[in-house]
């Protein structure tokens, strides 16, 4: 705990408080639980708008999307107080098989990131995961974004699971993912001191985005994963032991096998 009250400055967290074989540190196993039952609640609720919707003959992908990612928020939350990889599996698949008929053009390239991502670690089955490429093909293809471009990171997770196909040679935001994409083109040694590197920059690169200190705030942390860090590890083969132990990295994860 030392090492994350300097990294984050302090936490209300007391770690006796902590559910046994919990995987994010910063808060207890009271506030996960709490918020366990929000996403839960948050699921009904947009289940019950869409369905309120799609009677008026008004339903969007938006909201087939906004379940996706009440379902994913759960996934994260529960994979963070610790529980089974099995029961975070079972939450994963509804926030698939929703995601699939989500896609708008404006649909951000981070929510088909850690969807790419977890498809592959969690190793769910082809035609689950065809659902979640479909959107990136469906955004490759006509996107609102301007800078919007086939993404070299999403392409060599894909085709990490998929066994191969065409690999793109950039990423579209070069800021935050261009050192993530150097360390796929490097060997395995290099690529594992290179990642560890990555992990301990990781949460500094995103202090823009929505999330960055989250923990900070009232019912809105769910845990730090660099999901995309744990994929790209387990399709490279890298030794991850000497960044095993960072807060960002989802080692549970990497190193499970579904039965």
């Amino acid at each position: 705990m030392g090492f994350l009250n300097k990294l984050f400055g302090g936490s209300n967290t007391n770690e006796d408080e902590r559910s046994p074989g919990q995987r994010a540190a910063l808060k207890n196993a009271a506030y996960f639980e709490k918020m366990l039952q929000q996403k839960d609640r948050n699921i009904a609720v947009d289940m019950e708008t869409r369905s309120d919707l799609m009677k008026q003959g008004r339903a969007e992908p938006y909201h087939d999307w906004s379940v996706s990612y009440d379902y994913l928020q759960k996934f994260s939350v529960t994979y963070s107080m610790g529980k089974p990889i099995e029961e975070c599996y079972d939450i994963f698949i509804h926030a698939a098989d929703w995601f699939a008929n989500g896609w708008e053009p404006d649909s951000t390239y981070a929510d088909m990131l850690d969807m790419v991502a977890l498809g592959y670690l969690l190793q769910i089955p082809d035609d689950k995961f065809n659902g979640i490429v479909k959107v990136v093909e469906q955004a490759d293809a006509g996107s609102d974004y301007p800078e919007w471009k086939p993404d070299a990171i999403l392409w060599f997770i894909i085709n990490g699971k998929r066994g191969g196909g065409n690999q793109p040679e950039a990423v579209i935001w070069p800021s935050l993912y261009q050192y993530l994409l150097d360390i796929i083109r490097m060997n395995k040694e290099d690529a594992t001191a290179a990642m560890k590197k990555y992990l301990d920059s990781w949460y500094s690169l995103h202090r823009n985005d929505p999330w960055y200190d989250s923990h900070k705030k009232d019912h809105a942390y769910t845990g730090y994963w660099c999901w995309e860090a744990g994929a790209v590890s387990k399709i490279m083969q890298l030794d991850d032991t000497a960044f095993k132990d960072s807060p960002y990295y989802p080692y549970d994860l990497v190193h499970w096998n579904k039965s």
